[in-house]
């Protein structure tokens, strides 16, 4: 894993700093299942006999992939008795950059504020952290299934916190009420992440799993997008025979927005005894958080629907007895 970064920093009075950053990372030998032994497509027609066919036909089928291995190929009576062989390749690769824009209030006059915002952009290959884990789609060039990171590829993001606390009172009576009182804010915006709309069935005839579909034309996005009708459904279409389909993770979801709050009131009984409550509230606007919409084209039904989604708020209370 190779990591660089580029860091700007301006003090503003004695409170404010402010940052512009450069953060880049590269990352070689990623680990990803090859498989070696996966099913060869052949075109065209064959004779009875040809490739395991009982019966003249197409020289591909799910019938005969075992007949269609490269070691059956190379040795029929040896080869018969290999199936799937999983080979581990150290070739895929990943890259993340990014520009980070910061600007940070130390905490003084009984606050402090921290915001940033990231522009980024990430893309990997296929990567497992098991033997039999992720494959190559296509065996023959790992570079097909290289796109934006999956899941964690949010090209924008912001980010703003704050903690305010309440002064020191010299009255008694105010101290009691509104003093030692503390404040917590998190607000999170972020753009949507990536993904594949994916086919349940085997059209590369090769019986690796995670295939993707092909792209017809047109706008795969919905032309008024709901969360009913995110994609466009006439925009893609099962691969034809023999093919893989579109490349990887080239469509991105919703984003989202988030607020999460906390009050905390500390009461000193003596000197090393106090009593903490706390509150907590996980997105207090209960904003509609919605997940990637459902990506098989082999679920027409659901194609293009979102169906899930994030937590919505959930508050909690706590006291805790500090001595």
């Amino acid at each position: 894993l190779e990591q660089w970064n580029f860091s700007l920093q301006k003090q503003i009075g004695a409170n404010w700093l402010l940052s512009a950053s450069y953060l880049g990372n590269n990352t070689v030998h990623l680990w990803a299942d090859n498989p070696i032994n996966a099913p060869v497509f052949i075109a065209g027609n064959c004779v009875a006999g040809q490739y395991g066919l009982t019966a003249p036909g197409a020289c591909s089928t799910t019938a005969n992939q075992n007949f269609r291995r490269p070691l059956y190929l190379q040795n029929p009576a040896l080869g018969q008795l290999y199936g799937t062989i999983h080979s581990l390749d150290t070739g895929s690769t990943a890259s993340y950059n990014a520009m980070l824009l910061s600007a940070q209030h130390r905490l003084s006059n009984h606050f402090t504020v921290l915001g940033n915002y990231t522009w980024s952009h990430c893309i990997a290959g296929a990567f497992t952290s098991e033997l039999d884990g992720t494959q190559y789609t296509n065996p023959n060039n790992r570079a097909f299934d290289r796109g934006n990171c999956a899941g964690i590829d949010h090209r924008t993001l912001i980010n703003l916190s704050a903690v305010e606390e309440s002064p020191k009172f010299s009255q008694r009576w105010m101290q009691l009420l509104v003093g030692d009182w503390k404040l917590s804010q998190i607000m999170r915006i972020q753009s949507g992440s990536f993904f594949s709309v994916t086919t349940a069935t085997d059209q590369a005839l090769n019986s690796i799993a995670g295939q993707r579909a092909a792209f017809a034309g047109g706008n795969p996005y919905a032309s008024q997008q709901t969360y009913a009708t995110w994609l466009n459904p006439a925009a893609f279409t099962q691969p034809a025979l023999g093919t893989f389909g579109m490349s990887p993770n080239n469509l991105v979801g919703p984003g989202t927005f988030d607020i999460d709050m906390s009050l905390v009131r500390e009461v000193r009984i003596k000197e090393r005894h106090t009593v903490q409550f706390r509150g907590e509230a996980f997105n207090v606007l209960n904003h509609v958080r919605p997940n990637n919409p459902n990506v098989s084209i082999s679920t027409p039904a659901t194609f293009g629907r979102i169906t899930t989604f994030q937590d919505p708020r959930i508050m909690q209370f706590a006291m805790k007895y500090v001595f």
